[in-house]
């Protein structure tokens, strides 16, 4: 029987999660949730139109979560939802898939955490860069040891500003941390994830407004010999492009993706080589896998939501650098 599946958000991401839906099999989106009128006819504004009319529409949440047929709640919401909707998700008995960042704060993100304990669900969280094949596939060349040891590392997040948001909430500081918290948090999970928790950071960070960060540059500081830095902005002018790339310095050569996001291995002698990696993109990889997670009632062996929390911790002290300009410690 096809897991059944109610989005709570129909937002940028929103639309993601339910065009991804329909390329997956064994589940079935069966309600969607949204309080403006027009995102409910299926109108999700500059990222196009959903067709709604197989799916219950509601304007509560407490509606979605109150249905008997929803068996997990997938929250697309700004991210000071994601806590109060995940614990309210298990208390009606459903499973949840929550966008990151998994909360607005990693207090917050530790009360989901107990919840779903408490409640015996699953909780799943979307950190999607865990799941792009270009990124998948660099992180399997670097722990094979094929070409080596690490050397450097650098990863760059760049974007123009998202003034397209739901009552403009990505740029209030308070709602979404900004650049920080809801762009760069990618780059710094990849770098947990492919590098283990650093000691300390060491950001530099600039600020369009009073409150927040919309241009970060980190130096995760660790005790083995190479350089990583993230750097991830969102201040450019809305014609710019979106891009995301990386270059990762080894002893044999240098890998890298592009804003094509290609993968090149170009080795210290010989010819650059394309490096294949598996189709589709990160939206479908993790929900793909979360819902096999879901078949076999087990967690997440690739994103747990305690490593999803660790990743709260990290931006936190890179956003605590920013103030003081010195290194911070790491905790968790």
């Amino acid at each position: 029987m096809a897991i059944q599946v109610g989005i709570v958000g129909l937002g940028m991401m929103g639309k993601y999660h339910f065009d991804t839906y329909q390329k997956l099999k064994g589940v079935k989106v069966i309600a969607v949730c949204d309080v403006d009128e027009r995102k409910r006819r299926g109108d999700i504004g500059p990222f196009g139109r959903i067709d709604l009319s197989k799916v219950k529409v509601y304007s509560r949440v407490e509606d979605l979560l109150n249905d008997p047929h929803v068996d997990v709640v997938d929250i697309t919401l700004p991210t000071p939802a994601h806590a109060p909707t995940t614990i309210k998700a298990f208390e009606a008995g459903k499973h949840v898939i929550c966008e990151k960042p998994m909360a607005r704060t990693s207090a917050e993100a530790k009360s989901m955490i107990d919840a779903a304990k408490k409640y015996k669900k699953h909780l799943y969280i979307a950190h999607c860069i865990r799941f792009w094949p270009s990124y998948v596939k660099a992180k399997e060349i670097i722990q094979s040891g094929k070409y080596g040891k690490v050397l450097t590392a650098k990863f760059n997040r760049l974007s123009g500003l998202p003034s397209w948001s739901w009552k403009n909430w990505l740029q209030s500081a308070t709602q979404s941390g900004r650049c920080a918290l809801d762009l760069h948090i990618h780059d710094a999970d990849f770098v947990r994830f492919l590098f283990g928790k650093p000691k300390a950071v060491l950001s530099l960070g600039a600020s369009l407004a009073p409150g927040g960060i919309d241009h970060i540059i980190t130096n995760y500081i660790y005790t083995e010999k190479y350089w990583v830095v993230a750097e991830g902005a969102w201040e450019y002018s809305s014609t710019y492009p979106f891009s995301m790339t990386f270059t990762i310095a080894l002893e044999q050569g240098t890998l890298e993706m592009n804003r094509n996001l290609a993968l090149t291995f170009y080795p210290n002698r010989g010819k650059p080589k394309q490096i294949k990696v598996l189709k589709g993109d990160g939206y479908e990889g993790e929900l793909r896998h979360f819902l096999e997670c879901l078949q076999k009632n087990r967690e997440s062996d690739i994103i747990p939501p305690e490593e999803a929390y660790k990743t709260l911790l990290l931006i936190e002290a890179e956003i605590e650098s920013v103030k003081q300009q010195r290194p911070v410690p790491v905790k968790g």
